[in-house]
């Protein structure tokens, strides 16, 4: 009888510990700990880094404008639906939404990059976290 008690006792145990491990991804969601994954600084090919390994000339390309483009995350035809998804999107992505109305739609508009590459290399960011959206050139 003893020795039944002892074998429940160190599997009783050997659970516990197993449950008092590392929280998982799913733990961390509950306790108010969203999961970020970590993000290189850029997401483009190495065939674009090892073209801007010129200090010089990386910093003056990077910096010149070719047109102002943003972030469209959806196109929605209900006023209301916009107006419920536009603060949904501004709350996870932090942007300040538009709601450009090109008819028949309601376009979902975030964000401001003077350059197209910038914005891209945002859209794969959220594109980590689920955030679907792509670029557009506005002016």
């Amino acid at each position: 009888m003893r020795k039944i008690l002892a074998a429940m006792s160190l599997c009783a145990a050997a659970t516990v510990a197993s449950f008092a491990a590392e929280p998982t991804d799913l733990d961390s969601l509950f306790r108010g700990k969203e999961y970020k994954p970590v993000l290189s600084a850029s997401l483009r090919d190495s065939a674009t880094n090892e073209a801007s390994a010129v200090p010089g000339k990386a910093t003056a390309k990077a910096s010149k404008s070719d047109g102002y483009y943003m972030l469209q995350f959806e196109s929605v035809a209900d006023f209301d639906a916009a107006q419920r998804r536009r603060a949904q999107i501004s709350a996870s992505t932090g942007y300040a939404i538009q709601v450009v109305f090109d008819a028949p739609f309601y376009k979902l508009r975030g964000g401001g990059w003077a350059n197209k590459k910038a914005a891209e290399d945002k859209a794969r960011e959220l594109s980590a976290y689920n955030i679907t959206a792509f670029v557009v050139k506005v002016k």
